[in-house]
C-alpha cells in the first residue's frame, strides 16, 4: 500500500485491495489463535510420527509448509484471478479497435462492425482497465513471488524424499568393495588347454558403473517426481494462471 518502490498507484483502488488482503491475513491470524490448542496437539502427533523415519519427517515438513502457507495461497488466488480477468478484458477490448471479436462457438476470431455507442463504452472500459492494471500487477507480483517460493520449496522437499527412498546405500557399499552381487555381466575366458587334457574356463564378474548399479536398485513402488515444465510455468505466471505444486 502507499507508493511501493516509487510507483504511483491508483490511490482508491490500492486502498481497497490493501484492506481486502489485510482482512484475510487478519482472519488467518484469528483462526490460528482460536485453533491453537488443536494445532499444538496435531504438532505433537507429527513429532511422534516423525520417529518412523526420515522420509516421514520430510513428508511432515511438506504438510506443515502447506498448512502454514494456506493464507498465502488464498490471497495469491485472489490476486491471480483479478490480474487474469483484467488481462482477458484488455485483450477482448483491444480487438474492438481492430473491428474483430472472438467467436466462442467456432473458436476463432471473426470480423465485427461495432456501433458508436459500443465503441465509446469499449474505449471507456479499456481505459479504466489499463490504468488500474499497474496496481493489480503490483499485488500480483508480490503474492505470485511468495507462491513460487513456497511451491519451489515444496517441490524440493518432494525430491529429497524421493532421493532418500531410492538411495542405494547398501548397494553402494557392495559396489565399493567390488562384490559380485552387484556385477553387471560375466566374462568367460578359456585357458590354454593341454593335449588331451580337460577344458578349463575362467569366469569373472564384471562390475558395472555406480549409476547402473543405483538404477537397478530403485524399488518399483517409488516413482520419481514429474519433471518441471519451466516454459509452461513461465507462461502461467505471465498470464495469471494458478501455479500448482511441482
Amino acid at each position: 500500500m502507499g507508493v511501493p518502490a516509487g510507483f504511483k498507484l491508483n490511490h482508491a483502488f490500492n486502498t481497497m485491495l490493501g484492506k481486502f488482503f489485510l482482512y484475510h491475513i487478519n482472519l488467518w491470524w484469528t483462526f490460528l489463535v482460536v485453533a491453537r490448542p488443536l494445532l499444538e496437539l496435531v504438532f505433537r502427533v507429527f513429532l511422534l510420527l516423525g520417529r518412523v523415519g526420515i522420509t516421514c519427517q520430510v513428508c511432515i515438513l511438506g504438510d506443515l509448509l502447506a498448512l502454514v502457507s494456506f493464507h498465502v495461497y488464498c490471497v495469491y488466488v485472489y490476486a491471480a484471478r483479478l490480474y487474469h480477468l483484467q488481462l482477458r478484458g484488455l485483450v477482448a477490448l483491444f480487438r474492438l479497435f481492430l473491428g474483430r471479436k472472438r467467436n466462442p462457438l467456432r473458436r476463432r476470431i471473426d470480423s465485427c462492425r461495432y456501433s458508436t455507442n459500443q465503441l465509446f463504452m469499449g474505449t471507456l472500459a479499456f481505459t479504466i482497465l489499463l490504468f488500474l492494471l499497474p496496481t493489480t500487477l503490483m499485488y500480483y507480483v508480490v503474492f505470485a513471488g511468495l507462491r513460487v517460493a513456497i511451491v519451489g520449496l515444496g517441490g524440493l522437499l518432494a525430491r529429497v524424499r524421493y532421493l532418500v527412498e531410492v538411495l542405494p546405500l547398501y548397494a553402494t557399499i557392495l559396489w565399493l568393495f567390488g562384490s559380485a552381487t552387484v556385477g553387471r555381466s560375466v566374462q568367460w575366458t578359456v585357458r590354454a588347454q593341454a593335449r588331451g587334457g580337460p577344458l578349463t574356463v575362467c569366469v569373472r564378474v564384471v562390475p558395472g558403473s555406480w549409476r547402473e548399479t543405483a538404477a537397478q536398485c530403485v524399488p518399483d513402488p517409488a516413482r520419481p517426481p514429474a519433471p518441471v515444465a519451466w516454459l509452461a510455468l513461465l507462461q502461467d505466471l505471465l498470464v495469471g494462471r494458478l501455479i500448482y505444486p511441482v
